[in-house]
């Protein structure tokens, strides 16, 4: 099992609220998309998307990022043609990206993931809330991962339990993150991993494609040991 990584170092020509990097970043990626016909496609499609990004780093104390100064962030995906067609456009859109490089990532066994940026499920047309319960969570962690491991890896099993050993929120209040003229709310999450294979397939998934929903927006994207 492979996914790739695709990392932009950029420019920022203006003032950015940390918070809002996340509308900014996937408003960028959405213009490099309607320069490619499959891409503009895929784009449209109310479908999985594959792929998921974190914000802006290094952070700024006042969480605020600064016009003038150089920062990275990182695209994962298991389709290494979308990476390319993006490494290719995003330095064309005149946006202040100044370098890409694409990286390749073999499995290696995972113990724990951990969400750099929130995680977000919808429940009844809302985000999830910790009211909601971490079982109910847990079992959309799981349909997710199985739906993104089928669409963009292969067959696998239906695990006989979940695949999650753990789990642990992070913050006590829910984050919310302004998007469009609406917000969310997210989550920060540690999730112990079980080690027979099918876990270890389903932990993939996520590393790749991002964990549950909202990842083309920045949403989900994970470390993991």
């Amino acid at each position: 099992m492979l996914y790739y990584e695709l990392v932009i170092t950029m420019m920022l020509q203006d003032n950015l609220e940390a918070a809002k990097g996340y509308e900014y970043l996937s408003r960028l990626i959405s213009s490099a998309m309607l320069k490619d016909d499959q891409l503009k496609k895929l784009h449209g499609q109310k479908a999985l998307k594959g792929y998921c990004l974190c914000n802006l780093y290094p952070r700024e104390a006042d969480k605020t990022y600064k016009k003038g100064r150089v920062y990275i962030f990182h695209i994962r995906s298991f389709q290494l043609n979308f990476l390319l067609k993006l490494k290719y456009i995003l330095p064309q859109l005149r946006a202040g990206v100044i370098a890409t490089e694409i990286k390749n990532f073999s499995y290696r066994p995972v113990a724990q993931l951990k969400s750099l940026t929130p995680v977000v499920a919808t429940v009844n047309n809302r985000s999830w809330i910790r009211e909601n319960g971490l079982k109910l969570l847990m079992e959309r962690i799981e349909v997710n991962c199985l739906k993104k491991y089928r669409a963009f890896i292969g067959d696998v099993d239906e695990p006989e339990e979940n695949f999650i050993e753990s789990i642990q929120l992070i913050n006590e209040k829910p984050i919310k993150i302004p998007y469009k003229a609406n917000s969310f709310l997210g989550h920060k999450l540690i999730l112990g991993v079980k080690s027979d294979p099918v876990s270890q397939q389903l932990a993939f998934a996520a590393i790749g494609a991002g964990l549950l929903e909202k990842n083309a927006i920045g949403f989900g994207y994970c470390l993991y040991e």
